[in-house]
């Protein structure tokens, strides 16, 4: 009897003592799981929420498209140097090529400014470039248009379009809008489209 009572005893203190240390070991992994859960969830947060998709950089913009004006349609290639300031401004200085069916060709020199509605994957944007016109080689006089601009021009172009992210150092644009060309003694209205990719 005496050997029963000291087997079960000693079976019962050694089954408490193993549960303990399991539900100690089981709190433990609890609290290690815990702890980590909320990290993994703030991150995740972090990742989603306070995700910056145009962060303060330099940058690059190459854009092609076509500019109306004259009552002709002139291809353009244009290329931007600059700076993202912060999620919503850039600014930096454009160089342009401009070449009409008739193979008269016009070089641009601008400063562009881009202002960005939203920090999203799509944002609404505006611009602007301002600058020289410059006509390579032939005189304005040979347009079919009844006001003849100089071959140094000054040329404005103020748009809106929007900037889609594809991934870290690579979004595309779509924009167009109004173009002026004038010599401050006669004007040419027009508008422009392009498409482009920011790098």
């Amino acid at each position: 009897m005496k050997k029963t009572f000291l087997i079960a005893a000693t079976l019962l203190i050694g089954f408490a003592a193993n549960a303990e240390t399991t539900n100690t070991e089981t709190t433990s992994e609890t609290m290690v799981t815990s702890s980590i859960v909320p990290e993994t969830t703030e991150a995740t947060e972090l990742a989603t929420d306070g995700f910056k998709y145009n962060e303060s950089r330099f940058s690059t913009i190459t854009e092609v498209g076509s500019t109306f004006a004259y009552h002709k349609a002139y291809f353009n290639v244009y290329q931007v140097l600059g700076i993202r300031v912060n999620p919503y401004f850039f600014i930096g200085q454009g160089l342009g090529v401009q070449v009409s069916n008739n193979k008269i060709y016009q070089f641009q020199a601008t400063i562009d400014m881009r202002a960005y509605a939203l920090d999203k994957k799509i944002t609404p944007m505006f611009t602007l470039q301002a600058g020289l016109n410059k006509v390579g080689n032939a005189p304005y006089d040979n347009y079919e248009s009844p006001k003849k601009l100089g071959n140094t021009q000054f040329i404005l172009n103020a748009g809106t379009g929007i900037l889609i992210y594809a991934k870290p150092n690579a979004s595309f644009t779509i924009n167009g809008g109004y173009t002026l060309f004038t010599d401050f003694k006669n004007n040419a209205n027009g508008g422009f489209v392009k498409v482009g990719y920011v790098f």
